[in-house]
């Protein structure tokens, strides 16, 4: 993968999440800036999702702790093989919003 497909992907990633939220009607404001992608719940409290382009990785923050993810058949999974989408649900759970990105 080039960094011109790397960013690709991760628009493709915020969209997606962005038009979820939207769909649900989630009390989540999502906010992009640069690299980082910005989901804060009504509590104030927020996950982080960045892009690190050095390494062509997603990072996520959230009360879950940090993640990593490389875009590895078809979907960005950590190095023990987790999807983004798994993790991003449990995240999303933690901080109150119950919400299914996966079918």
């Amino acid at each position: 993968m080039n960094v011109a497909q790397f960013h690709q992907l991760v628009e493709q990633t915020w969209d997606e999440i962005e038009e979820k939220i939207d769909d649900e009607g989630l009390s989540v404001d999502a906010e992009i800036q640069g690299a980082v992608c910005t989901l804060t719940f009504d509590d104030d409290s927020q996950i982080i999702i960045n892009k690190q382009e050095a390494m062509l990785e997603l990072w996520l923050a959230s009360k879950l702790g940090g993640f990593h993810f490389k875009y590895l058949d078809d979907e960005w999974k950590t190095a023990e093989g987790r999807s983004f989408w798994q993790h991003l649900e449990e995240a999303f759970a933690r901080h109150g919003e119950e919400v299914k990105f996966t079918s």
